[in-house]
């Protein structure tokens, strides 16, 4: 059964020559990992490490600034439907569409056994640099020092990230992970495979599971743990082969439509009337949560613009009042107090500067963070200018919610046949046995 993992990395700088010898099984790593190497491919390399890609790594490591990546990783797991030569055309038109012409790159497919069913675990590895080839010949030094806008050829290739907020990235990173989702299903269809993956998490998909977790070796050595997590994925695969009867209960849940028919309606159309509802639901939920995220930036930009203003005002208050205590500065008596309130008032004014740039600079990355921040301020604020959609939300939810719970109850259901066929086998042996 296809499964779906993109996943993306960044390799500090000493780091690049070690990676990149590790997912080529070169050096060292060719007698550690016995594991089967399927392909491995370089592209786009500078001139002076055309023969000799791992230079380019090497250079990355020696030149890079301190405290830069030398490289981005994209870690992808293939299908296991597909054959070799077609899991490695598979990769390369994945790396042509993401990274052109442009980033120096070096990717391998590797193909473990998997440590519980024991089966063929293809997965990529795709490193590539971040700096953006220009055409312009630098030596290997000059290749990763700082860009210069102004005069390009005195300085190194420019990096294709340095301008992207955080919310760029995500955005980047969602679309990544569509577009390698769309192209996998694409090759599972053109060779003729019915499996389809979703680059969406289990909750996006309306699904009530607990996702798993990488099992380490120490994990993978424990029959008894190997035996629950099998147990555990052909309980899923049952439920999902079992998931097209949903529908079919589904059809049933709202009495109206049967009313809305003049005919008692066919099981084909139960069954697409059901569809055509989740889809609505989740495409009802997608709607609102970018409305609320919408909103929940505005009201997170309006609280950081008011803690300013409040900070900004307090400071020239203190100010104020310092300029009023210079100008009655005593002579003799009381200048100790003087002295006293006027530190008092200087520490006050620097401890109100520092909260007013300590907001300016990292507030807004931790409220973005807090998902529980303005999530009650906002939810009011659509229930009262968006009535319509907030009521449809709450109706997608409960639809959604009945969805997982029909799954869980189908899933039960499979597990009490199971037993009550595992128990029948028992009852029979034993049978033959006194016989």
């Amino acid at each position: 059964m296809a499964s779906y993992h993109l996943s993306v990395k960044v390799g500090a700088k000493g780091k690049a020559l070690a990676h990149a010898e590790y997912i080529e099984r070169e050096g060292e790593y060719k007698v550690k990992h016995q594991e089967k190497l399927e392909a491995v491919e370089h592209g786009n390399m500078p001139n002076w490490a055309q023969d000799h890609p791992n230079l380019f790594w090497q250079c990355a490591d020696d030149y890079e600034r301190k405290n830069g990546s030398t490289y981005r990783e994209i870690e992808i797991a293939l299908p296991r439907e597909l054959t070799a030569p077609q899991r490695k055309e598979l990769v390369q038109i994945f790396v042509e569409q993401e990274l052109g012409e442009q980033h120096a790159y070096t990717w391998a497919i590797h193909t473990p056994k998997a440590s519980i069913e024991g089966g063929e675990q293809p997965h990529a590895h795709i490193m590539y640099s971040e700096r953006l080839q220009d055409g312009i010949e630098r030596s290997p030094d000059q290749f990763f020092k700082r860009y210069n806008p102004k005069h390009p050829e005195r300085g190194g290739c420019q990096k294709s990230n340095t301008t992207k907020t955080i919310e760029q990235r995500k955005t980047e990173l969602i679309g990544l992970r569509e577009r390698f989702a769309d192209l996998q299903n694409a090759y599972l269809e053109e060779y003729g495979h019915a499996d389809r993956v979703d680059h969406r998490s289990l909750a996006d998909q309306g699904i009530e599971r607990t996702p798993e977790k990488h099992l380490g070796w120490r994990d993978s050595q424990n029959q008894q743990f190997k035996d629950s997590i099998t147990e555990y994925r052909e309980a899923n695969q049952s439920l999902d082969k079992h998931l097209k009867y949903l529908p079919r209960h589904l059809a049933n849940l709202n009495q109206s439509t049967k009313q809305e028919q003049p005919q008692e309606l066919s099981h084909d159309e139960k069954i697409k009337i059901a569809n055509q509802k989740i889809e609505g639901a989740k495409a009802t939920t997608a709607e609102y949560k970018a409305l609320f995220e919408k909103y929940r930036l505005q009201y997170i930009d309006q609280t950081i613009n008011q803690k300013l203003k409040g900070y900004k005002e307090q400071g020239v208050e203190i100010r104020q009042q310092i300029e009023d205590l210079d100008q009655n500065k005593p002579m003799l008596f009381g200048k100790k107090e003087w002295e006293d309130k006027r530190e008092q008032l200087v520490l006050q004014h620097q401890k109100t500067g520092y909260l007013h740039e300590q907001t300016k600079t990292t507030e807004r990355t931790r409220l973005l963070h807090d998902y529980r921040f303005g999530r009650e301020e906002v939810t009011n604020h659509i229930e009262k200018h968006h009535p319509e959609l907030s009521e449809n939300h709450k109706k997608a939810q409960e639809l959604l919610q009945k969805v997982a719970q029909l799954r869980q109850h189908q899933r039960q259901q499979e597990r009490e046949k199971e037993k009550e066929k595992q128990k029948d086998q028992s009852d029979d042996r034993g049978f033959g046995m006194g016989r």
